[in-house]
């Protein structure tokens, strides 16, 4: 591989480059921003820089990340049918496998320790808080089959690879993220004393989201080819369908607040 300084220099060259070999616009309708290789910004050819980010925030360069209350009614009918189904074989042999890659992720690093890491890494310790956060393996495969069964039941949903990888990780990413600490008896003036709290987040972003999520699904997606039909299934029975069905509404897009209709607000 070519020094560091080469390949910099390599990659200005290219973004510099008057080679006519992108579109003028962010090809997301609406959007109207020019892509980041028109702008100078970037390699994107087809996009601009926000979408770009929007993309490495959420795995879709439109749909937004599901909220977690979006994704509980499906989690809760994958954690009933985990639980009804446990001893099945490919259940059982995911949730082992599941365990132990918890148990062979490593040292659980704060927040504060990670910068610099590879993104593989970075993942490896997610998966290390989990652990420390006695985060099940149930947990995991519940989240792996939820977000599968909400995609595929949303009709505005974005169903590719990388926005389910993605939603998995972000969902795993919530039970056990940051750095948090805590000092009681503080002095402060007057002779009192007060709490000093510390509160760090990795950032939910880029490649790490895709290596954990990749990691996960290794070990789930086994079960849920086979089984989640029968997750969404019990989740339309317990709660209904999904209200973009029942309730459909035009989705707005994902363009920046500042261009977007006022209706779409």
């Amino acid at each position: 591989m070519p020094p560091r300084h080469i390949r910099k220099a390599v990659l200005k060259a290219r973004i510099s480059s008057q080679v006519e070999d992108h579109e003028p616009k962010c090809s997301i309708p609406g959007c109207g921003r020019p892509t980041m290789r028109s702008a100078k910004q970037g390699l994107a050819a087809y996009h601009c820089r926000y979408h770009v980010e929007h993309r490495a925030r959420h795995g879709s360069h439109w749909h937004k990340s599901y909220r977690a209350t979006e994704l509980k009614p499906y989690l809760a009918a994958a954690s009933d049918w985990i639980e009804e189904h446990r001893d099945e074989h490919w259940v059982a042999a995911a949730l082992t496998s599941l365990t132990a890659l918890m148990d062979d992720a490593g040292r659980a690093e704060t927040a504060n320790n990670i910068r610099g890491l590879s993104p593989q890494r970075r993942a490896k310790i997610a998966l290390a808080r989990l652990r420390e956060a006695d985060i099940k393996p149930e947990r995991l495969l519940g989240i792996h089959l939820a977000v599968y069964a909400l995609i595929e039941e949303d009709p505005g949903s974005h169903n590719v690879r990388e926005f389910r990888v993605v939603q998995v990780a972000k969902a795993a990413h919530r039970l056990a993220s940051g750095y948090h600490q805590t000092w009681d008896d503080i002095p402060l003036e007057g002779g009192k004393t007060g709490r000093w709290e510390i509160h760090r987040y990795p950032r939910s972003s880029g490649r790490v989201l895709r290596h954990l999520g990749k990691m996960i699904e290794d070990e789930c997606e086994h079960v849920t080819d086979r089984y989640r039909k029968d997750v969404l299934a019990l989740k339309v029975s317990g709660f209904g369908r999904h209200p973009a069905i029942t309730n459909p509404k035009p989705t707005p897009l994902a363009l920046p607040p500042e261009r977007r209709r006022p209706s779409d607000r």
